[in-house]
């Protein structure tokens, strides 16, 4: 110990001298492997062109779960209700017209323009439409002509197009028409009374249609007025005193028949008679925009899309503020006034 403390510099030299020779025999070593490590390296790789199959069964799934995706479903309760709320989805809430919040099936937000019933906010939700959409009333998701308010008035459904109200219920009286029809008897050339009196299958009566512009006809009983629906029926030969010209007129009434609906009406010697044409103009507000239909009076008529032979509608009455009409299956229908369209 002595030795090195005196000789501590040549102590320092051999330790680093042996360390050196260390090092040198390790590097030695490490050159006389590396050949046989580096042979791995240099050697010829062997190809191989076999590509391995790609696992398609992954990409499958993916598309399946596409195809059918997850949908959330409504719990439903004891009763069989829906319950709409659940932990992640709260019930639906809307604002009352006083500011609170309240279930929709307490508040009803909007009103039939129609009838000004109001539609149940919850009928708007079972059939998955905007209930906060203010024009939600008036649209038409199915695209079969209706809107939804028609729809719930019919109790059909408003997102199958095959399920809607009837296409007459899409039909509205617009106004009641008159076209007048005037006829004259003017006078007749039988003898109708005394010894001499003619059979009446001998006269021939004078008519005039005004309304036509035709000339006078000259006609018997049974015969019917040319280009009308009349028939003559009978002949009555009749006097009355005028206190004007105190004396005795002939007040004859020649009465005709509507071949059509057997209605009668009474023409009295040279005086004008009014039989006006009854017509109902009618607004066809399917599919928009509205049509206008005018119908005679005991005529038939179609309505669109149903214009075959199984689908006629017939005019049987009408007067200033409704219509009498008779259905394909033969009941009775009364057409009243579109409320909506009041003072246009």
């Amino acid at each position: 110990m002595n030795w090195i403390k005196k000789r501590y510099d040549q102590f320092l030299l051999a330790l680093l001298t042996v360390a050196l020779l260390a090092c040198a025999i390790l590097i030695f070593l490490r050159v006389q492997s590396f050949g046989e490590k580096f042979s791995d390296a240099v050697a010829s790789v062997i190809p191989n062109n076999k590509v391995p199959p790609v696992p398609l069964d992954r990409i499958d799934q993916a598309k399946e779960k596409l195809q059918t995706p997850p949908q959330w479903t409504n719990p439903v309760g004891a009763k069989g209700e829906p319950l709409r709320g659940s932990l992640f989805v709260s019930d639906h809430y809307i604002i009352s017209p006083e500011g609170t919040p309240q279930k929709p099936d307490i508040v009803d937000l909007y009103k039939d323009s129609l009838t000004g019933e109001k539609i149940p906010s919850k009928w708007f939700l079972d059939n998955n439409l905007p209930l906060l959409d203010a024009k939600v009333p008036m649209q038409d998701p199915d695209k079969d002509g209706f809107t939804n308010e028609d729809e719930w008035r019919a109790k059909t459904d408003p997102n199958n197009k095959d399920s809607h109200p009837p296409y007459w219920t899409k039909l509205f009286l617009k106004h009641f028409e008159k076209v007048a029809f005037r006829l004259v008897f003017k006078s007749y050339d039988g003898i109708p009374t005394g010894p001499k009196k003619d059979p009446i299958e001998k006269f021939s009566f004078q008519i005039d249609t005004i309304d036509l512009h035709q000339p006078s006809e000259f006609l018997k009983v049974g015969d019917m007025v040319p280009h009308t629906k009349f028939k003559l029926e009978k002949f009555e030969y009749k006097t009355a005193y005028n206190k004007q010209i105190e004396d005795t007129v002939d007040v004859s009434e020649l009465t005709l028949v509507d071949t059509i609906t057997a209605d009668k009406i009474v023409l009295i010697l040279n005086r004008v008679t009014d039989s006006p044409d009854v017509y109902a103009n009618f607004e066809y507000e399917w599919p928009q925009p509205t049509q206008l239909i005018r119908v005679k009076k005991l005529q038939e008529f179609v309505l669109k899309p149903e214009v075959d032979d199984t689908h006629h509608y017939k005019l049987i009455d009408i007067n200033d503020t409704e219509a009498q009409i008779k259905l394909p299956d033969g009941t009775d229908y009364t057409v009243k006034m579109d409320p909506r369209h009041a003072g246009k």
